[in-house]
């Protein structure tokens, strides 16, 4: 399983974790981030997550194949609309919200307009401590991902989804 570009959209436990683990197993060839905080920038280089970390959604969505949403739920509705012109014709898009009637509901057929493929995502992983200071490339082994398509998904991004969590440990 190989990416040009994975981006983690939220870089805190499970997004910096995400990252260390897709430079670990040589996932992507460039791992992206965006953060709201100018200071959460300085915490990702130093957890060396990301090769590239940055404020601008835009530039952190940009040419990426695969985009995981690590926000808490209510924000991922409105990150998606503001991404979304920025958003690679044929890209997948994830999530890691416990949460998923709703989350693919909303987010599934605003994808889909942007001419990618949503298909939500649960890995079962976590940690007592939080922030990408806590992140760790091991936090998805053995843990369990729920992967949950609809009849709307598109078939081998559903594959591709699967591939992924398999192959950061899950």
């Amino acid at each position: 399983m190989q990416f040009r570009k994975i981006t983690s959209v939220g870089v805190g436990l499970l997004g910096g974790s995400l990252g260390l683990a897709i430079k670990k197993r040589g996932l992507a060839d460039e791992v992206a981030g965006y953060v709201r905080r100018a200071a959460s920038i300085a915490e990702c280089k130093k957890a060396r997550a990301l090769d590239v970390c940055t404020r601008d959604l835009h530039e952190a969505v940009t040419d990426a194949d695969l985009i995981v949403l690590c926000t808490p739920l209510a924000q991922m509705r409105p990150l998606l609309k503001e991404m979304r012109s920025a958003i690679k014709r044929g890209a997948i898009i994830t999530d890691v919200g416990s949460v998923k009637a709703t989350v693919v509901k909303e987010l599934e057929s605003s994808v889909a307009k942007s001419g990618a493929h949503f298909i939500g995502s649960h890995p079962m992983a976590g940690a007592e401590k939080t922030g990408v200071s806590a992140a760790r490339a091991e936090l998805f082994i053995n843990a369990i991902c729920v992967v949950t398509p609809t009849k709307h998904s598109h078939h081998p991004a559903v594959k591709k989804v699967e591939e992924f969590w398999k192959a950061g440990g899950a």
